[in-house]
């Protein structure tokens, strides 16, 4: 995101990456019909950037390691894998706007855990269709507007209670060349149960190889010791929720709700052009499960445990 609000540009003098959001990380089709437009798009620059903008399409795949239940019997496994794709519908001076696609799939094994979880596995899918919309209100302020539809779910059955409208309102003001002011409101279901999020925070970009972010819900800092290479260290709120059928066999259905707080360091390798490997690890703290709905009144603390990810993404 340039500018503290702008797409992805094709330019090596880019600017630091959206920082605002949880990340989620397909095909080259995609991408190369996306280079142009956002290369176009994007305005001269005197000073050149090591950083790049934040990946217009890419895949993943991430595992985490058992967690144990605080205080009871009871653990949980994950895996999870993912892919995205964004490509431009308008492009024009101060205004851009573009359309993609993503989807999530998620693994969550219980073994040995209380009802209604007992030893049960869940296959757990996430569908979302951003549109985003970037404006340039004047040299200093930046609009960001997000309307993203998504389905949430087991798949066993979909109906209105699978279906979310994420959506995003953020205003950036570049305070001095260096720093940049953003605030908005965010409303998602990231963090487990659907609810308003604020957007605010400060991006600090001291030179073309340092950017710290300081942005609910991630704080982020990244280097980047040669164009080729970034290293990130980053913790963040993070989390899912989903509709699923009633896992004690009811007719009905029910919310599960993940949520944790993670820290880690991440290495960027650019592969050949806008292509990127990346490897990211770290831990997992404050984690819960929770069931809502059914009658359940089910919540679950989970010990701190690892993560490893690692995935491709097209990045300029």
């Amino acid at each position: 995101m340039n500018s503290g609000c702008r797409p992805a540009s094709g330019n090596v003098t880019s600017h630091v990456p959206n920082r605002l959001l949880p990340y989620s990380p397909i095909a080259a089709a995609v991408a190369a019909s996306v280079f142009p437009f956002f290369a176009a798009a994007e305005e001269e620059r005197t000073e050149e950037s090591f950083i790049p903008n934040y990946a217009v399409a890419g895949s993943y795949f991430q595992w985490d390691a058992d967690a144990d239940f605080s205080g009871g019997d009871g653990s949980v496994s994950q895996f999870e894998t993912g892919a995205e794709g964004n490509v431009p519908v308008l492009m024009r001076d101060g205004l851009r706007i573009t359309a993609g696609a993503k989807y999530r799939w998620n693994r969550l094994e219980f073994s040995g855990a209380d009802h209604p979880l007992a030893s049960q596995s869940f296959d757990l899918h996430r569908v979302d269709l951003p549109i985003n919309a970037w404006a340039d209100l004047n040299d200093r302020w930046k609009l960001w507007a997000r309307l993203q539809p998504g389905w949430y779910s087991d798949f066993d059955k979909v109906g209105s209670d699978d279906f979310i409208l994420t959506s995003l309102a953020l205003l950036s003001y570049r305070w001095t060349d260096a720093v940049k002011v953003a605030f908005g409101a965010y409303y998602s279901r990231d963090l487990g149960e659907e609810r308003v999020l604020p957007a605010v925070g400060f991006i600090i970009e001291p030179d073309p190889r340092w950017s710290l972010a300081l942005t609910f819900p991630r704080v982020e800092l990244v280097h980047a010791p040669t164009a080729d290479w970034l290293i990130t260290a980053r913790a963040m709120l993070s989390g899912a929720g989903w509709n699923i059928a009633d896992p004690a066999g009811g007719e009905g259905e029910v919310d599960l709700n993940y949520r944790s707080i993670r820290a880690g360091i991440g290495l960027d390798h650019r592969l050949s052009g806008p292509w990127w490997a990346y490897l990211d690890a770290g831990m997992q703290f404050g984690q819960e499960i929770e069931i809502e709905g059914g009658g359940y009144d089910f919540s679950q603390e989970l010990d701190s445990s690892a993560y490893v990810a690692a995935g491709i993404k097209v990045r300029f």
